[in-house]
């Protein structure tokens, strides 16, 4: 009887023996006291096997990473070589008398290097991405671009000129005219009058380019480390959406806005701040207004009118509370219960949208290759009233025309304004 009693208990967390179970099973064989241990075993962190594995892994990555060097450096300088077979011949009139060789020009070089990048175009079977897409370093123009050629003869011709900013009023005047929402408030607009504000900004170079790195295999089955380009506006798409500022900020605002009005209902309820009174309740303090008398040639309504069911019905769905939400029944034995509908604070979408508008900016692009930046101001003239338009505008010179236009209202300032707090 003064036995220790010995229970095997499994060490599975599901298929664990209750410990009222134990306490009956002790009572039925006579204990009067049950002490029950539990009883942790541990292992070695470090053990024969796990040290051997982690060895095999780390011998193994790294040998990969030195044939994937050893790939790149083969390919570097085969391109080398490449380079060296297509070089022009030299002249002799160029020949030194010590070296026997002369410089390449910047036109050579760019060459070969277009030459070059054009094999390395050539697309493998399978490219995995390694990481997110990054921005490649920053390219200018240089003097003997064709683009800056291009920007150096047009820069002087002011004839040209003016006539691009003439285009780019008339344009913006003209789609002022065909919008309806702009018409109502301004009414008829005059596209000869209006002052304007039009600069011209030659970009320092091409667009900024984006590339995603990886691992490519190409068709002799062999991995190499390469990379892909990108568009700017996957790239920025995908920068926003991991990184949501806008929405950031509106949840943010919001939340405060609400613990600011959870505050003062505290102060107000425990007497540290008087309380106002609100608009709702200075009308609900106010007098009703005198019935309207009922002259005698109007004919009282009946009492049991057709209608009057029909309103009675009406009134009590209105009034009816609402049905209760459906519970869970798996929830339920879990001891879990989810808020109904009505308890779920919600959001003011109003105040969201308005701060997200603030905070939401526009992707910005950049100017293509080879053209430039029209910016400035145009003002619109109406009946009622006149509107300033910021407008940035791309204009592609090869082509002859603008290639985006952008405008966005900057003010709006009617001829008769009237007091808004009243007369």
């Amino acid at each position: 009887m003064f036995r220790h009693q010995v229970l095997w208990r499994s060490f599975s967390l599901f298929r664990r023996t209750p410990t009222s179970a134990i306490v009956k099973s002790a009572a039925k064989d006579g204990h009067n006291a049950t002490r029950i241990q539990r009883v942790r075993i541990t292992q070695r962190f470090f053990t024969k096997s796990r040290m051997v594995g982690t060895a095999v892994v780390a011998v193994g990555a790294w040998r990969l990473f030195v044939w994937l060097d050893e790939e790149v450096e083969d390919e570097e300088e085969v391109s080398a070589q490449v380079r060296r077979v297509r070089r022009p011949p030299i002249r002799q009139d160029d020949a030194e008398d010590d070296k026997g060789g002369r410089e390449i020009t910047d036109e050579e070089e760019e060459e070969l290097e277009d030459d070059e990048e054009e094999e390395e175009d050539d697309e493998g079977l399978i490219f995995l991405p390694t990481g997110f897409s990054r921005p490649r370093p920053r390219r200018f123009y240089r003097g003997s671009d064709p683009e800056w050629q291009t920007f150096i003869r047009l820069a002087p011709d002011r004839k040209r000129m003016e006539k691009i900013r003439e285009e780019l009023i008339t344009t913006v005047r003209d789609l002022a005219t065909k919008n309806a929402h702009i018409k109502m408030h301004l009414g008829k607009i005059d596209t000869t009058k209006g002052k304007v504000w039009i600069e011209v900004k030659f970009p320092d170079g091409p667009p900024l380019e984006y590339e995603q790195p990886g691992i490519e295999l190409t068709e002799d089955l062999t991995i190499r480390k390469t990379t892909r380009p990108v568009h700017e506006m996957h790239h920025k798409r995908l920068a926003r959406v991991l990184m949501p500022t806008g929405v950031m900020n509106s949840v943010y605002y919001d939340m405060k806005r609400r613990m600011f009005a959870s505050w003062q209902d505290f102060k107000r309820y425990t007497g540290l701040e008087e309380t106002r009174p609100t608009a709702q309740s200075v009308i609900k303090g106010l007098p009703l207004p005198p019935a309207v008398p009922v002259s005698p040639t109007q004919t009282p309504s009946a009492p049991n009118t057709p209608a009057a069911p029909a309103s009675a019905d009406t009134e009590k769905q209105v009034t009816s509370p609402l049905p209760p939400s459906p519970s869970n029944s798996a929830l339920e034995k879990l001891g879990l219960s989810l808020p109904g509908p009505e308890q779920v604070p919600t959001m003011d979408l109003s105040y969201f949208r308005q701060i997200f508008r603030k905070y939401h900016k526009h992707m910005a692009i950049e100017p293509p290759r080879g053209t430039f930046i029209v910016s400035g101001l145009v003002e619109i003239i109406g009946d009622r009233a006149k509107m300033t338009l910021d407008v940035m505008s791309l204009y592609d010179p090869n082509v002859g025309k603008y290639v985006l236009l952008q405008a966005r209202v900057r003010s709006i300032t009617p001829y008769k304004q009237r007091p808004r707090g009243g007369p």
